[in-house]
C-alpha cells in the first residue's frame, strides 16, 4: 500500500510551486476556457474530484491554490494520491449521438472520454469518474453498454449537491466530450499519464527501462495476489471494483493456476514470507477438491456442491501447481498427489489420444466430451512437467499420442496459449519438425488479430512467449527452413506491443483511486470489458506472461 502523503507545510509549498509550473507549461493565458480537475484520495475510500473553469488562467491557478490549502488544512487529512487533469480536445455532441455511440461500442466500457453537461464545465465528469461510479455499464461482455441513469444521477448529486436538483436527464440535448492532459503526483514529482484511446489515464514509462518497470509490476501484483489468500487458504475470488462487490463464485482450475503463477514469481523475486499462505492454499486445494476414488488414481472436483464434476483442466492445473512448487523448492512432498492426478488424466484420454473433458462425480460417467480447448493443452503440459520430474515414460508417450490427435484435428486453428505452452515443452524433450510446425501454425495466422486487439487479453502474451522460447531453440538447433516462415522479428514486435498494452489493465493508483475501496484492488490486474473485473485468474495470466518476458525475452 502507498505511504500516506500528508504533506507538511514546506512540502505543501513545494508541491504548489510544482503544480503552478505544471499548469503554466500546458496552458497559455488566451481567451479560451481552461478547465482543471484535481482528484485527491487515499487507499480507504473513493477519491474526491474538484474542478474549476475560467478564461483567466491566473484565476484557475488561484482557485486551485485555495482548494489545495483547504484540503490539506483539515485535521487528520489523509491524502495518498493527487492527480491533475487539464481539459483539451473539447467536442460538442448531441446527447442522443453519444448514447448511441456508447451503446454500439465494440467492446464494453471502452468509451474513453470525459463528459461535461454544459459549455462552462459547471457539471462534468472525468472518464475515470464515469467508470468508477458505473455510470456507463456493460454488464455482460456480449451485450451493449448503456448509460445507467440511476448511477449518473447519484454521482452528480453526490458531487454537486443542490446544483443538480433541477437536473432533468430527459431534457439533455447537447454535451461536451473531452480528453485530458494528466499527471499523478508521486514521490515529489509529476508522472505524466497517457491521453486518449485504450491507454487513456495510464502512466507513461521510460522505454529504456521497460523491463525494470515490468519487474516492479510483477512484484506489486505478486503481493496483491498473495494478499487475496485468506487464512484458511481459499482465495478472495475477485471484485467488481466500482462498488467493491466481491465475486462469490469459485473455480478449482483458477485456484490452482493462480497459485502456480504466484510460485512462478519466485523466479523474479523470492518472497519467503509468502510460503506460509502458499502452503495453506495448496493444502486447501488438496483437502477440499482432491478425491482419490481408486488408490493411486485421483481427480480434482469442481462445480456446485450438489452437482460436483471432474474437469480435465482441474487435474492439469493442480499438477502444474504442485510441479512448479517442487521445481522452485526441490521439496517432493506433493509429488505423490501429482502422480495420482496424472493417472486420473490418463483415464480421460483414449487410445487415439482424444480427451474427455468433464466427468460427473462420484459416478465418473461422461458429462461433456468437449467443453473448452484449454483443457487439452493444460493436460499435455501438466504431464510433461511431471515427466521431467519422475521420468515416467508413460507420461511422455501419452503426450505424444495426444499430439497426434492435435495435429490430425488441426488444433493449431485454436491459437491457444496452453497449446503453445505444451508445444514448447514437448519440443524441449522431442525436437521434431512436426511439433515445431504445429507450434508455428498455432500463432502465425493469429498475428493480425493480436496486433489489432483492443482489450487486455493477457493470454496472448503467454502464447507468444511460449512460441518465442520455441523459436530460440529452433534457431540454436538449426531448423533453418522452418524459421523462414516463423516471422520471428514480427513476433518480437508483437510481444513488445502486448507487454506495453497489458499495462492498460493494471490498477495503478491513478485508476484505483476512483473506485469505492482502492486498497482492495490496488496493483491488481483487471478486465475492462467485464465491469473492470479484478479476478484471481486475471492476475495469473498477466503474471505468467510477464515472468516469461523478463526471464527469456532478449531485446
Amino acid at each position: 500500500m502507498a505511504k500516506t502523503m500528508t504533506l507538511k507545510y514546506l512540502e505543501q509549498i513545494e508541491f504548489k510551486i510544482k503544480l503552478v509550473e505544471w499548469i503554466e507549461q500546458r496552458f497559455t493565458n488566451n481567451n479560451t476556457f481552461k478547465t482543471l480537475f484535481i482528484s485527491l484520495g487515499n487507499a480507504e475510500t473513493r477519491c474526491k474530484v474538484w474542478s474549476t473553469t475560467d478564461v483567466d488562467l491566473n484565476k484557475v491557478i488561484k482557485r486551485a491554490m485555495v482548494y489545495i490549502d483547504k484540503s490539506f488544512s483539515k485535521s487528520n487529512a489523509s491524502i495518498e494520491y493527487i492527480k491533475l487533469d487539464l481539459v483539451q480536445n473539447i467536442k460538442e455532441k448531441e446527447w442522443g449521438d453519444v448514447v448511441t455511440e456508447i451503446e454500439t461500442q465494440v467492446h464494453n466500457n471502452h468509451f474513453r472520454k470525459g463528459i461535461s453537461f454544459d459549455a462552462q464545465f459547471g457539471i462534468c465528469l472525468l472518464e475515470q469518474e464515469i467508470y468508477g461510479r458505473s455510470v456507463i455499464r456493460g454488464v455482460v461482455y456480449n451485450e451493449p453498454n448503456f448509460i445507467d441513469e440511476k448511477n449518473l444521477k447519484a454521482t452528480l448529486d453526490k458531487k454537486y449537491g443542490k446544483l443538480t436538483e433541477k437536473f432533468d436527464f430527459k431534457k439533455i440535448k447537447k454535451v461536451y466530450l473531452f480528453d485530458t492532459q494528466s499527471a499523478i503526483y508521486e514521490k515529489q514529482q509529476f508522472i505524466e499519464l497517457q491521453t486518449g484511446g485504450c491507454q487513456n489515464g495510464v502512466r507513461c514509462i521510460d522505454e529504456n527501462n521497460n523491463k525494470d518497470h515490468i519487474i516492479q509490476l510483477i512484484e506489486k501484483n505478486a503481493a496483491f495476489l498473495h494478499d487475496q489468500i485468506k487464512d484458511n487458504g481459499r482465495f478472495i475470488y475477485g471484485y467488481f471494483p466500482a462498488y467493491n462487490r466481491e465475486i462469490k463464485s469459485y473455480n478449482t482450475v483458477r485456484h490452482c493456476t493462480s497459485l502456480y503463477a504466484l510460485i512462478e514469481t519466485f523466479e523474479i523475486n523470492k518472497q519467503e514470507q509468502y510460503w506460509f499462505k502458499i502452503h495453506q492454499s495448496i493444502d486447501y486445494a488438496l483437502t477440499h477438491f482432491y478425491k482419490e476414488p481408486q488408490l493411486g488414481t485421483a481427480y480434482m472436483i469442481d462445480g456446485l456442491d450438489d452437482e460436483p464434476e471432474i474437469k480435465l483442466g482441474s487435474n492439469a492445473a493442480a499438477i502444474l501447481m504442485l510441479t512448479k512448487y517442487q521445481e522452485i523448492t526441490q521439496d517432493n512432498r506433493y509429488q505423490k498427489y501429482a502422480e495420482s492426478l496424472a493417472k486420473g488424466i490418463q483415464t480421460m484420454i483414449d487410445e487415439q489420444g482424444e480427451t474427455t473433458h468433464i466427468l460427473n462425480y462420484p459416478s465418473l460417467e461422461i458429462k461433456d466430451k468437449f467443453r473448452i480447448v484449454y483443457y487439452d493443452g493444460e493436460a499435455a503440459l501438466a504431464l510433461l512437467r511431471l515427466y521431467q520430474i519422475n521420468k515416467n515414460t508413460v507420461l511422455l508417450d501419452t503426450v505424444k499420442l495426444m499430439f497426434e490427435h492435435f495435429i490430425l484435428k488441426n488444433y493449431d486453428k485454436y491459437h491457444d496459449h496452453w497449446l503453445s505452452y505444451c508445444t514448447n515443452e514437448l519440443t524441449k524433450i522431442c525436437p521434431e519438425e512436426k511439433y515445431f510446425q504445429f507450434g508455428l501454425n498455432n500463432y502465425l495466422k493469429h498475428m493480425d488479430f493480436i496486433r489489432n486487439r483492443q482489450t487486455v487479453y493477457a493470454t496472448l502474451l503467454e502464447m507468444m512467449m511460449s512460441a518465442y522460447k520455441m523459436l530460440v531453440r529452433m534457431e540454436e538447433q538449426g531448423f533453418t527452413e522452418l524459421l523462414k516462415s516463423a516471422k520471428f522479428e514480427e513476433l518480437k514486435e508483437l510481444i513488445q506491443l502486448r507487454v506495453e498494452f497489458q499495462r492498460n489493465g493494471f490498477f495503478y493508483p491513478e485508476v484505483a483511486m476512483y473506485m469505492q475501496k482502492p486498497k482492495n484492488i490496488l496493483h491488481g490486474f483487471y478486465v475492462r470489458h467485464d465491469r473492470l473485473r479484478t479476478r484471481i485468474d486475471d492476475q495469473e495470466h498477466n503474471l505468467s506472461g510477464y515472468v516469461a518476458y523478463i526471464n527469456y525475452f532478449d531485446i
